[in-house]
């Protein structure tokens, strides 16, 4: 299950590595949205039983973060965020530099108990969107309502933009982080520059 990407020769690319930066501001003007590609980010899909306390205590003590509760909740600790988007599946990303060595002691303890764990880091791309007019951008083309009061600090779901599966998880007031398949990357965020043209908007690489 281990995703150690080392290379002294070849960096770590995802789809949209090669995308040419953009802007749409002129000079120092405050932007209205600001589009990040995250690079590589490491991703696991875990299911298990969210009933059982022993679980539960190996999650979290493995991997030093409090485990949601609640499907559509969504915890951060130390780079790493922890989805729940089903009753018993959760979603792990993480730029920590220890998340290997986390994700292997997880499996060492947990051997008596049943459970799946699936790396899917090369399968999706990562992106964040922030800014004040980040939900308006976001609302044009998804079908939840993302009213601050609905859809706040610690929340997620798996949705759809612009037809495109995502799931979209909301770490501050006008902060987001969506992630989606590969395959999809380049024509959501051409989607996105479109729907922010009326934006002071800027799209930038790690």
């Amino acid at each position: 299950m281990e995703f150690n990407f080392q290379s002294k020769s070849t960096d770590g690319k995802t789809s949209i590595s090669e995308r040419s930066e953009s802007i749409n501001s002129i000079g120092n003007e405050e932007l209205d949205v600001v589009i990040k590609n995250d690079g590589l980010v490491n991703i696991y899909n875990l299911r298990g039983n969210q009933r059982s306390s022993v679980f539960r205590k190996v999650v979290q003590s493995s991997l030093d973060i409090n485990m949601p509760n609640k499907t559509g909740s969504l915890e951060i600790n130390d780079g790493k965020y922890f989805l729940q988007v089903s009753p018993d599946e959760w979603i792990i990303l993480s730029n920590s530099n220890n998340i290997d060595k986390q994700i292997l002691d997880f499996e060492k303890k947990i051997k008596k108990i049943h459970y799946a764990l699936t790396n899917l880091t090369d399968q999706y791309q990562v992106i964040n969107i922030s800014g004040e007019k980040s939900r308006w951008v976001l609302s044009k083309g998804c079908s939840i309502d993302l009213d601050p009061s609905v859809f706040g600090p610690k929340v997620c779901c798996q949705t759809t933009l612009a037809l495109t599966d995502i799931t979209l998880c909301c770490i501050s007031k006008n902060s987001f982080i969506l992630f989606f398949r590969n395959s999809f990357a380049n024509y959501l965020l051409d989607w996105i520059e479109d729907a922010s043209f009326d934006c002071k908007y800027k799209f930038v690489q790690p």
